[in-house]
């Protein structure tokens, strides 16, 4: 075995599926390594090997770098999600009501809970994670949930209306808490069923979460009027 590839290394190669092309083994192992170790415990040339790449520079050769790599891979997901956040947004607007806010909160937050893998893993949460507290300090890339014909975007506009005071910046930074929030809270559920430990059922866990943080965002809103 290679010096290069670790047990580690091969316990991710072993994860991907055969026969895929070489970019998306490339973003399945980062998203794997990254999520586990962080940007600073998974080098390119890591993850190179754990896609199964003889070339150690197929990263550079890809994506340019960890920035490219990090910012395709979030391009990627946002891509995935999107039919699906658009699907809980029109149902938001067909009841041609004001918006509850945990129904937009949905919109933003639902599909990450509903990513997993085969093993019931949520592999994009766990890089999400990292990169919230880390990645996104230090390899900057611009989130492309961002731009206005996003779904995400569109949830964020709902918020704002329900909570001007706020304005947009604050509407962003408190999604952004949010977010910290619910990422370690379907971790910490997946950890506790990984140990065998007793969980609630997933529909009252999500239902829970989404009140309380619907809730956060209300006390906030509040707050910021005193």
């Amino acid at each position: 075995m290679p010096k290069s590839v670790t047990k580690a290394s091969v316990s991710v190669q072993q994860k991907l599926a055969p026969g895929i092309e070489a970019k998306t083994r490339i973003l399945d192992a980062a998203e794997l390594l990254l999520g586990e170790r962080g940007l600073e415990g998974a080098s390119l040339r890591e993850i190179s090997a754990a896609a199964g790449q003889a070339n150690t520079s197929a990263v550079q050769y890809h994506f340019g770098g960890k920035e490219g790599l990090i910012a395709a891979l979030i391009a990627r997901e946002v891509d995935r999600f999107e039919p699906r956040r658009r699907e809980l947004l029109a149902a938001i607007e067909a009841r041609g009501k004001p918006a509850d806010v945990r129904e937009v909160l949905k919109v933003l937050f639902l599909p990450l809970a509903e990513a997993s893998d085969a093993n019931g893993r949520h592999v994009y949460a766990r890089f999400l994670m990292q990169f919230f507290v880390q990645i996104r300090y230090q390899v900057p890339v611009e989130h492309p949930g961002l731009a206005p014909d996003r779904a995400t975007a569109r949830a964020g506009k709902l918020l704002l209306d329900a909570f001007p005071s706020l304005g947009t910046a604050g509407i962003v930074s408190r999604i952004d808490r949010l977010a910290g929030f619910f990422l370690n809270a379907i971790i910490d559920r997946e950890n506790a069923l990984a140990l065998g430990r007793a969980v609630e059922p997933e529909e009252a866990f999500l239902a829970d979460l989404f009140t309380m943080m619907a809730g956060a965002l209300s006390a906030s809103a509040q707050e910021s009027q005193r």
